[in-house]
């Protein structure tokens, strides 16, 4: 037995690595971070950073971050039948729900070195092989990557937050999604010269299975992030690759951009519609990201709920370092992010299902394209930024997509 830890993270994505970082702002006396990878590191996303994100880093006092990015400045959408929206920057006279688009290789590996720097334990590199409750502790069974060095650590609390096919998760004793609540991404990096500004842009086309969409996401600096997603039983129902797929969208997009074809990578998303457990106070243990199945049903984005959930937790676990009632913090963490979420989550999903039929989404994007302010209550709204979440409920914006 090497080591004992407070809280041991497993996966220093956005989730855990907010986790952490709460956790030691909060006072915590110890905590690790355990990952396969080593950071920096590659991550299949669309890299767009929304304000919930900017809210997020200016509560862990880490605005540093986003410096040297460029904001994004557009936001558009196309459907199927011709229609087409744009939110541009300089129409909006209120707090813009438009953010950054930051490759994950960037991003993720700042959040990490952010939570060394404050004392967290370093072990990416490392994975977790097996985990059981022993004598009220948590004793883990690593391997380090490259050399197979075998680790026992302890923890008083396990967070899951390894990612969708979470090891956790399966050690929890919670099955993952069944396939109608699960979507699959398929991305790949690109070059423009001259580099398009910061830029974001849905497009939803004939040949990409619905419900799915095409995304073309700019950082501003010359870096393009394109990619297509759809669930799983429009997937399923074709009978091309998603390397195909993905053509059809770069296709429609012509022939502008320089790819990167060693980038192209896939990944599968477990949907917040159907979501497992999140915390399990008696055996001292919780679940965040996508390895709790946080993912916006319509867009896929599922960063900012992967953080907030982090921050969530590191903050409740962290303010009773005292009294050590774990079990009541984890319980707490819980019952507030559904609080919060669910109805959110909810929404969103009546909302794919409208969406599936072209007629109520050309009508949404026809909308938008007349009114800004409808238009920046639909991003905030499928994005889940702080100020969208629980705030506009989804019939008060269908009755104004109706009357728009």
């Amino acid at each position: 037995m090497d080591t004992h830890y407070g809280f041991a993270i497993i996966g220093a994505g956005p989730a855990g690595a907010t986790c952490a970082n709460a956790l030691l702002l909060g006072g915590a006396a110890s905590a690790v971070l355990i990952d396969k990878a080593r950071f920096p590191r590659d991550k299949v996303c669309g890299d767009g950073i929304g304000p919930g994100v900017i809210a997020i880093l200016e509560a862990l006092d880490l605005q540093e971050i986003l410096s040297g990015n460029h904001r994004v400045t557009q936001m558009a959408m196309t459907s199927p039948l011709g229609g087409h929206m744009t939110l541009d920057a300089t129409q909006i006279h209120r707090r813009s729900p438009l953010g950054y688009v930051i490759p994950r290789i960037t991003f993720d590996h700042a959040l990490v070195a952010a939570a060394l720097g404050r004392g967290c334990a370093d072990m990416t590199g490392w994975s977790l092989e097996n985990a059981a409750r022993v004598d009220a502790r948590w004793q883990l069974t690593l391997a380090h990557g490259s050399t197979s060095e075998p680790r026992v650590i302890t923890a008083d609390v396990l967070i899951g937050a390894d990612g969708a096919t979470s090891r956790v998760r399966r050690i929890l004793g919670q099955r993952f999604n069944r396939d109608q609540h699960i979507s699959i991404a398929i991305r790949i990096l690109a070059t423009a010269n001259p580099p398009l500004p910061a830029h974001q842009q849905l497009d939803v086309v004939k040949g990409i299975p619905t419900p799915g969409y095409g995304w073309l996401f700019s950082t501003g600096q010359g870096l393009l992030n394109i990619g297509v997603g759809m669930d799983i039983p429009a997937y399923k129902s074709q009978e091309r690759h998603l390397k195909q797929i993905l053509k059809t969208y770069r296709d429609y997009l012509g022939d502008r951009f320089l790819y990167d074809e060693q980038s192209c990578r896939s990944q599968v998303l477990p949907l917040a519609s159907e979501m497992p457990p999140l915390a399990y106070p008696a055996v001292g243990a919780a679940l965040i990201g996508d390895a709790a199945s946080m993912i916006n049903p319509v867009t896929g984005e599922g960063i900012f709920y992967g953080m907030e959930a982090g921050l969530q937790l590191g903050r409740k676990l962290a303010g009773v370092k005292n009294s050590g009632d774990f079990a009541g913090a984890l319980a707490a963490y819980e019952r507030d992010f559904l609080r919060t979420f669910k109805p959110h989550f909810r929404g969103n999903f009546y909302l794919r299902k409208l969406l599936e039929r072209p007629l109520l989404l050309e009508r949404m994007v026809r909308a938008c394209s007349k009114s800004t302010d409808l238009c920046c209550d639909y991003v905030e709204y499928m994005m889940g930024n702080e100020s969208g979440v629980g705030t506009k409920p989804l019939y008060r914006l269908a009755l104004r997509t109706v009357f728009a």
